[in-house]
């Protein structure tokens, strides 16, 4: 007998299908998730009202192009083991460091709970959840950097931000990404892209964060090269040809799960 899915797991189920189909209809989500057609409009109607999905004379197909454009809280559910034994070994690089920038990505975001001794870092971040989570724990200090907020991320960006930044020094910063591919990181949306490439510049240790899934995947706008960050930390995912390419270009960190 089946095991139920919970009405989360369903959901997810329901973008991730979606994702991989490119369009759906009621008729094959239910039988794929074998849910009853009303069950399935409720979960529709939620998802729609989170700007996920959108429906057209009953084809269903996804608003955001990628995982990587979904909300942050639909995110950060995805692959969540990955992104916790990632968050435990780039910790482990942070605690080395006294003042760190956390950017967007929930990635980045998992290493926040891992770092030993919060209270004597400063943390930089223009990440409304990541300033959520460092002001729930016992910090030195906290600078979240202010612009335009792009809901989807649950972050900001535009001028404002990257101004902010190039008047700001801190030593470590950690980067997440949704694309790498030919030693190069991508990001769906342009202006991200290029706030995080002027933020590598700025910091004399940037981190990089991933899981094993990104290099399957394609993203439109250049972030920078693999080369530019010393360190990469990705989950044991990875494949042994992905790691020999990758050790060539950076310093290499797998986190076990």
């Amino acid at each position: 007998m089946a095991v139920k899915q919970t009405q989360e797991e369903r959901q997810t189920g329901i973008i991730e299908l979606i994702i991989e189909n490119g369009v759906t209809r009621v008729e094959e989500l239910s039988e794929h998730f074998d849910v009853s057609a009303m069950t399935l409009y409720r979960d529709l109607a939620a998802l729609e009202a989170r700007q996920i999905i959108t429906r057209n004379k009953g084809a269903i197909s996804l608003l955001a192009a990628s995982i990587s454009e979904t909300p942050f809280e639909f995110r950060q559910r995805q692959e969540m083991d990955a992104k916790l034994a990632v968050g435990r070994a780039a910790a482990k690089i942070v605690d080395r460091y006294s003042t760190v920038f956390v950017d967007d990505s929930t990635t980045a975001y998992n290493v926040i709970d891992h770092i030993q001794d919060p209270g004597s870092k400063a943390f930089i971040t223009n990440s409304l959840a990541s300033a959520r989570k460092i002001a729930d724990s016992e910090h030195k200090s906290m600078t979240v950097v202010g612009g335009r907020l792009v809901r989807q991320l649950d972050a900001m960006f535009g001028p404002t931000t990257t101004r902010t930044v190039r008047e700001l020094a801190f030593e470590t910063a950690i980067f997440g990404t949704a694309s790498i591919k030919d030693g190069t990181i991508f990001h769906p949306y342009s202006e991200v892209a290029s706030f995080k490439s002027e933020l590598i510049k700025r910091v004399d240790v940037p981190i990089l964060v991933a899981t094993g899934s990104k290099f399957d995947r394609v993203a439109l706008h250049r972030i920078a090269d693999v080369a530019d960050f010393k360190y990469l930390v990705v989950d044991d995912s990875v494949s042994a040809a992905t790691f020999k390419d990758i050790s060539s270009l950076t310093q290499v960190i797998i986190a076990d799960r």
